[in-house]
């Protein structure tokens, strides 16, 4: 119980840091254009396989053996592949042979980051299970897989939060304006160099024997800090400055965009704000990123059906896939967008 609580307040602390400067950083161009005139976009997967095929199949995205049958459709998937459902290996050996596979056919495959997928990353396996566990071999074998020489480690490194295709914006959560301003491409490079300063400053507690190889991740924000009292009480070391600061990322990670209750993979005000408030803050944001609509997962909805907010301006896309007893009423689908307009898709 005091982990948890210990998890929450990291969560929750300073949520109101001021984002790092982007200048500096290499360009990753988050907008894309669609390789064809339809977009599929699936939401929140957790592991549920059969489910996530079920709806991949009824979009017409893979054929009976489960290989990319969508020719150059534009599939998006707005991210939590990870956690809760047994299937989770399986949900991304598919999403990483798929992305392949559409490549090759003319197609395109955006897999976004999700909160899951970053818990994974830094050692936070919580919501895992012994299943899930033993199909990566082991709870220890699981974080080594999602490190930055893991296999999923490293391919997730590569994928942004957001991306826009023609004139909509794919993302996890949303996009809260108190708590960055920053572009599509500003807010994937921050939390590109969020995720690799977390991983140089683990390098150090490793090379320092502080923690194990694949720490779980209060173990690694516990020692950050304690190390970071010791540098404090020591300033006559030397580097202390520069080794206190590379901690700071670990330490201080519930300010980050990778944890902030209102950062990009966390916020659930598209879904909470009153219809009057929403309506005129999604449309402030829309102009700002130069877009018709937001496609987000995140929150899952109620009744297990894709809702449309704020007349066409925002579609809400989880819809609890997995199922029982984890989303009661949940069900797969998907979103298509064509030249017609959005429409959802259900296995029935």
């Amino acid at each position: 119980m005091r982990r948890f609580a210990l998890f929450l307040a990291v969560c929750t602390a300073a949520i109101l840091t001021v984002a790092p400067s982007a200048s500096s950083l290499p360009s990753d161009a988050a907008t894309q254009n669609a390789a064809g005139p339809r977009i599929v976009a699936i939401g929140d997967v957790h592991g549920g396989l059969q489910n996530f095929t079920a709806i991949l199949k009824r979009a017409g995205l893979i054929d009976d053996q489960q290989r990319w049958a969508g020719g150059k459709t534009t599939f998006v998937q707005t991210g939590d592949l990870c956690d809760r459902g047994a299937g989770m290996k399986a949900v991304l050996d598919l999403m990483m042979a798929l992305e392949e596979q559409a490549k090759s056919a003319g197609g395109r495959v955006h897999a976004l980051l999700g909160n899951h997928e970053v818990m994974n990353m830094v050692g936070e396996t919580r919501d895992g299970s012994a299943e899930i566990f033993a199909s990566f071999g082991g709870e220890d074998a699981t974080r080594e897989a999602f490190g930055p020489r893991g296999r999923y480690g490293k391919w997730l490194r590569s994928k942004g939060v957001i991306t826009e295709v023609d004139d909509t914006v794919f993302m996890h959560a949303g996009v809260d304006p108190t708590f960055s301003d920053e572009s599509l491409n500003a807010i994937n490079q921050r939390v590109r160099r969020e995720i690799a300063e977390w991983d140089e400053g683990l390098k150090y507690l490793v090379d320092q024997k502080l923690v194990s190889a694949s720490p779980r991740f209060l173990d690694a924000v516990e020692a950050a800090r304690r190390e970071q009292e010791r540098l404090h009480a020591n300033r006559n070391e030397p580097d202390v400055q520069r080794t206190a600061a590379q901690l700071s990322p670990l330490a201080n990670v519930g300010s980050s965009a990778l944890f902030a209750p209102n950062g990009p993979l966390w916020f659930r005000g598209f879904a909470t704000w009153p219809d009057d408030e929403g309506d005129a803050k999604i449309a402030a944001i829309l102009k700002k990123f130069k877009a018709n609509r937001f496609v987000t997962g995140h929150t899952p909805q109620a009744d297990g059906r894709i809702n449309e907010r704020f007349a066409g301006k925002l579609f809400l896309i989880d819809t609890g896939m997995l199922g029982a007893p984890f989303f009661p009423k949940g069900q797969p689908s998907a979103l298509e967008i064509t030249t017609g307009g959005a429409k959802p898709l259900y296995l029935n």
